[in-house]
């Protein structure tokens, strides 16, 4: 069952997949690749993320760390 993660967590694996963090509306954080073709919005309200945008990232990305589950 995937878990509620730290916004701290996510960001630290988008990084290392080669996104950056590219502005801020609000309490939502928006990421874009490195050649910039897809987008991702993280709603970021205290110091988690909830588990279905977790679910999200684990769907775009096949190597999600296995503590996320």
């Amino acid at each position: 069952m995937t878990k509620p993660q730290k916004y701290r967590d996510v960001s630290k694996f988008l990084r290392s997949q080669g996104w950056e963090h590219i502005r801020t509306r609000g309490s939502h954080h928006i990421w874009s690749s490195a050649d910039g073709t897809s987008k991702i919005s993280i709603p970021v309200h205290g110091d988690t993320v909830k588990v279905g945008i977790v679910r999200q990232v684990q769907d775009a990305f096949n190597n999600t760390p296995s503590n996320w589950n």
